[in-house]
């Protein structure tokens, strides 16, 4: 017989008598000496639980039982190969079609019979019935030391330590993390701020798993967007499912304020991730000169984008350049029509539109339109992702009741309850999308920014258009219309 023998433990198991990796081997190596089978190959996982499949050992195992190189996969109990049922009796199917039999040394029973398989189902179902139970006291625990303490429950981001159950500053980190911040502000982006952090010499915060490596916009981006750098600790925001991080509903996030010292105060966060909110990485022109209003300007027919299209013809001793903003929809794809404005001609009535902003009455610059903040827009696109899942939990219960799976009644509960939801979830989505953004909060911003909008660095200029300006539409190359940013 041609054995593989799984060993585990976990981290909380490694002094627990009877489960360190050692006495497993021995009993596996004793057990296959008693049944007369050859000595068996070591699959060997140490410090991951059994709440999944996915573990290096059991991923290389899968791979040799796939490859028919074993008649037995044997482990000392149950668990130590899963404690999720359906994970149990999916590793089982996939062991019977390929010849394997599963055995458990100490419950003493095998798949290759009829007995042994009911009896795994029944084990199975123990075993995840304690898993989940554990899991809920723990649940219950963490969310109650989250709600009443400051104690620190998660892994610091880069640049805090733990000190006695609290979150502290790291003093040499939280010096990158201000210096991160002080480059956006001087209109550097994600890749531009990695670059910088990495022309110093610093590196991420490595593990024992992982090494530290150096910064890529990815993880500038990452940290700079965690609010735990302004002191609020958000706990219970994601959950497992299916392998996959999900979002929670908001309401279900804790949210504390204050929890531990804040590295970067809270009026200087919110202003740096607007800047950095105006930069989008789809974005590949940032930091060139040559079009101001790049990802800005829309085409009024069709909405795409109006991007920048420069021709060049030399005529005998002279050169002729020309850019204008054309329709990407009739450049890149052939639709919609020709339509084209002017590159100076469009900039030079932006930046009067922006001056004339600064000076307007109150009763002008109420007129003005003004896009949802990003905050507001992150809040209706969670709460539109809400209702579509109340709407497909309603048809699951539909399709039960068709197949008799439910009563009418309690299929009359569900709508009720689900009914109740919708009108709810709804009623927000209303009162989001009649929220009207103040105009004279976005007149002091263009008057705080007027001096970097009209200076001859175009760069400078650029970036700060675009953190003014939402979008602008373009019809039939005449007909502008500007929608500011809150």
């Amino acid at each position: 017989m041609r054995v593989a023998a799984y060993v585990r433990v976990s981290t909380d198991e490694q002094a627990d008598k009877g489960n360190s990796l050692g006495e497993q081997q021995e009993r596996l190596a004793a057990y296959c000496k008693a049944m007369n089978w050859g000595a068996p190959k070591f699959f060997i996982d140490d410090g991951y639980s059994a709440k999944d499949l996915k573990r290096p050992a059991v991923k290389k195992l899968i791979r040799e039982v796939e490859a028919q190189k074993f008649d037995i996969v044997l482990t000392t109990k149950l668990d130590r190969m899963s404690r999720n049922l359906l994970d149990m009796l999916q590793f089982v199917k996939m062991l019977s079609e390929k010849n394997c039999n599963y055995v458990s040394a100490s419950e003493a029973f095998d798949t290759s019979t009829a007995a042994g398989r009911l009896v795994l189902q029944l084990l199975g179902t123990f075993a995840e019935f304690e898993r989940e139970r554990i899991s809920e006291r723990v649940k219950e625990n963490m969310l109650s030391i989250a709600r009443n303490s400051d104690k620190a429950i998660t892994n610091p981001c880069y640049g805090y330590d733990i000190t006695g159950e609290k979150y502290t500053i790291n003093p040499e980190e939280s010096m990158n993390v201000l210096l991160m911040f002080d480059l956006a502000e001087q209109g550097l982006g994600y890749r531009a701020i990695a670059k910088a952090l990495n022309d110093t010499g610093s590196k991420t915060r490595g593990t024992a798993k992982r090494p530290a490596v150096p910064w890529s916009p990815a993880t500038v981006k990452k940290l700079m967007h965690n609010e735990a750098l302004r002191g609020v600790m958000i706990y219970n925001k994601r959950e497992n499912k299916n392998g996959k991080l999900v979002l929670r509903p908001k309401e279900e996030w804790i949210i504390r304020e204050n929890n531990h010292p804040a590295i970067i105060g809270k009026e200087r966060y919110e202003e740096v991730k607007k800047i950095l909110d105006s930069r989008k990485l789809t974005n590949r022109h940032a930091d060139s000169e040559t079009y101001l209003l790049t990802s800005l300007v829309r085409c009024g027919h069709c909405e795409a984008l109006m991007i920048g299209n420069t021709a060049r013809y030399v005529r005998g001793p002279k050169r002729y350049e020309y850019f204008r903003y054309t329709c990407q929809t009739y450049t890149k794809l052939s639709g919609c029509f020709y339509h084209a404005v002017h590159r100076d001609d469009l900039e030079n009535k932006i930046i009067e539109s922006i001056k004339q902003l600064a000076s307007n009455s109150l009763k002008d610059i109420q007129k003005i339109k003004i896009a949802n903040s990003s905050s507001s827009s992150e809040e209706l696109e969670d709460l539109k992702r809400q209702l579509q899942k109340v709407n497909r939990r309603m048809q699951k219960q539909i399709e039960a009741f068709e197949e008799d799976l439910i009563t009418a009644q309690d299929l009359k509960i569900a709508t009720a309850r689900t009914e109740k939801e919708r009108s709810e979830i709804a009623a927000a989505i209303d009162r989001l999308e009649s929220k009207k953004s103040n105009g004279g909060d976005v007149q002091n911003r263009v008057q705080r920014m007027l001096g970097d909008v009209t200076s001859i660095d175009r760069v400078v200029a650029k970036q700060a258009i675009r953190q003014l300006i939402d979008s602008i539409q373009i019809t039939n190359g005449t007909q502008i219309s500007i929608t500011w940013k809150s």
